[in-house]
C-alpha cells in the first residue's frame, strides 16, 4: 500500500470523535435522550424527518447503503435525515459479556454515525423498560416528541419493541393510522460476493477466519479495538522485539490467532505494527501470555497505563510453536520487514 493509501485507511478507521453532547433534550421525549447534530448545537423538537433505526454495530457497507437510502429520500421531501440508534447497544443488556462480540464500542459507534452526511443522530437510552414496549408505544414515548417520521427505512429482517414484535408490515400498519402516514421501506440485506454483508458475517470472518482483508472491504476501514497497555512477559525486550500488552477495555471481536500487519493509534499517531493474537506458542506455559501483543515498529516509548487503538489489517501467519528462539526471531523479524515494505517504518498523524 502506498502511503497515502495507508493514511487514508487510517483516517477512515480512527475517526476523529465529534462532541457527543451536543444536545440533551430538555421537554420533549425521555429526559436521557440526546440529539447531535454535527457541528451544530441543536436543542428541542426536529419536526417531520426520513429516518433509519437500528444499532447499527461495525456501521458497515450495509448501513451505510440505508444511510444513503434515507438520507436522498429526506433530500427529496425536503426535511431533515435521521439516524435513530440507542446507547448501549441491545445486546449488551440482554446477552452475557462472554457472548458479546462488538465491532465497535458505543462511543465509537456514535462517532462513526455522524459522519456520513444525515442531519441528526437520535440516540436512545435503551433499557430493560425501554426494551418492554410495545412499537407503537415505543414511538409515543420516545420517537413523537423529539421528530415526526414522514418515511422509516429499515432491513428487511428488521425487529424491535417488546417481544421482537415490531417488524416492517407492523410499521406500515402504524404507519396507516390518521395523523402518522409514514411510508416503510424494508430492504434486503446488501450482498457482496453473494452473501449478506452483515456484522455477523464481519463476526465470523474475524473470529473464525482472521480474515481482515474481506472484513475490512466489508467494514470499508480496518477492524480495530481500544484498550490500556499492561505489563507483560517483557521477553520481547530481552531479545531486542519491546511489545505493547493490550487489555481490552470492551468486548471487542478479536481475531483468530495469528499475527497480523496493522497500526497502533497512540496519542492521534498511527504505527506501523505486528500484532500478535492469543497465546504465543513457544511461551504457553509461562504466566501474563498477552492476548494482544503489538510490535511498534519504530516506537520507544513508555506507554505502560495509557490507551491505545490497535487496528488489523493483514494476517501475516497462524499461531505456531519454534523449535528454538533463533527460529522465533527469525520469524519476528520476517514479520516486521513485511510491515516496514508494505504499511511503514514511522508513525504518521492522522
Amino acid at each position: 500500500m502506498t502511503n497515502s493509501a495507508i493514511l487514508d485507511l487510517a483516517r477512515r478507521t480512527f475517526l476523529r470523535d465529534v462532541p457527543l453532547d451536543a444536545c440533551a433534550v430538555r421537554g420533549f421525549g425521555h429526559p436521557d435522550t440526546r440529539i447531535i447534530r454535527p457541528g451544530v448545537s441543536h436543542e428541542g423538537f426536529i419536526g417531520d424527518a426520513v429516518c433509519t433505526i437500528g444499532a447499527f454495530d461495525g456501521v458497515h457497507r450495509g448501513h451505510r447503503y440505508l444511510f444513503q437510502a434515507t438520507i436522498q429520500d429526506a433530500r427529496r421531501r425536503g426535511v431533515p435525515s435521521v439516524i435513530l440508534t440507542f446507547d448501549p447497544d441491545p445486546d449488551e443488556l440482554f446477552f452475557p459479556t462472554a457472548r458479546i462480540h462488538k465491532l465497535l464500542n458505543n462511543e465509537d459507534r456514535l462517532s462513526f454515525l455522524t459522519k456520513f452526511g444525515a442531519d441528526f443522530v437520535v440516540c436512545l437510552p435503551f433499557n430493560r423498560e425501554l426494551a418492554a414496549h410495545s412499537t407503537e408505544a415505543f414511538f409515543k414515548t420516545y420517537v413523537f416528541p423529539t421528530f415526526m417520521p414522514k418515511a422509516i427505512h429499515v432491513g428487511a429482517d428488521f425487529k424491535l419493541g417488546a417481544g421482537n414484535a415490531g417488524n416492517v408490515a407492523e410499521l406500515r400498519q402504524l404507519g396507516s393510522v390518521r395523523g402518522r402516514s409514514w411510508e416503510v421501506n424494508g430492504y434486503d440485506l446488501l450482498c457482496n460476493r453473494a452473501a449478506p454483508v452483515s456484522a455477523t458475517r464481519i463476526r465470523h470472518l474475524l473470529i473464525d477466519e482472521g480474515d481482515c482483508r474481506t472484513a475490512n472491504n466489508l467494514l470499508q476501514r480496518a477492524h480495530f479495538v481500544r484498550g490500556t497497555v499492561v505489563r507483560g512477559r517483557q521477553k520481547g525486550r530481552t531479545f531486542g522485539f519491546p511489545t505493547a500488552n493490550v487489555s481490552l477495555s470492551y468486548p471487542y471481536v478479536v481475531p483468530a490467532e495469528g499475527v497480523y500487519a496493522g497500526l497502533v493509534l497512540v496519542d492521534g499517531v498511527a504505527w506501523p505494527s505486528a500484532i500478535n493474537v492469543g497465546i504465543p506458542r513457544t511461551f504457553a506455559d509461562e504466566p501474563n501470555c498477552a492476548s494482544i501483543e503489538a510490535n511498534i515498529v519504530g516506537f520507544n516509548e513508555d506507554i505502560y497505563g495509557r490507551e491505545v487503538a490497535v487496528a488489523f489489517i493483514e494476517k501475516l501467519r497462524g499461531q505456531q510453536k519454534f523449535a528454538s528462539l533463533d527460529e522465533l526471531m527469525a520469524a519476528v523479524n520476517g514479520n516486521i520487514d513485511w510491515v516496514r515494505t508494505n504499511i511503514g517504518s514511522t508513525g504518521f498523524r492522522i
